[in-house]
């Protein structure tokens, strides 16, 4: 196994912190900026599971809350059906009427699948999920 880190860039969104993390930390929400990649995607406040397909793979996800700060931090873990060990993690930073927001991921990788670029696909998958709710807040979409 091999442990990575990958983080996206910090965006900048003009909404109070505690607007955004309550929009994250019902993991019912994130289908919104996790379509349309996540397929037959389910969620409720505390976990959420779809499919992706990975180099012509079809794979489960199901992740599970594994920590709540208010307004700063939201982590997840993997559920029962997991590719790997990681957490994921938003880290929001209130900055009075906005906030900023950065996705981090640590992965326990196994080597196989870092060999095959697994890194520069689960960046992929954090920056697009950053623009996406980078658009869903400029839209008014978090709530």
């Amino acid at each position: 196994m091999t442990a990575i880190a990958t983080a996206t860039a910090t965006a900048t969104l003009a909404l109070p912190a505690e607007q955004l993390f309550t929009f994250l930390a019902d993991l019912s929400n994130h289908q919104a900026f996790l379509e349309p990649a996540a397929m037959d995607f389910s969620g409720a406040a505390d976990s959420h599971r779809y499919k992706i397909e990975v180099m012509g793979m079809t794979m489960p996800v199901e992740a599970l809350i594994g920590e709540r700060v208010s307004p700063t931090l939201v982590t997840l873990v993997p559920g029962a059906k997991k590719m790997f060990d990681h957490t994921l993690r938003f880290e929001i930073t209130p900055r009075g009427d906005s906030c900023s927001l950065r996705i981090v991921d640590e992965a326990d990788l196994p080597a196989m699948m870092k060999m095959m670029g697994a890194e520069k696909l689960l960046k992929a998958q954090l920056d697009s999920a950053l623009a996406k709710i980078e658009e869903l807040a400029k839209e008014g979409k978090v709530r």
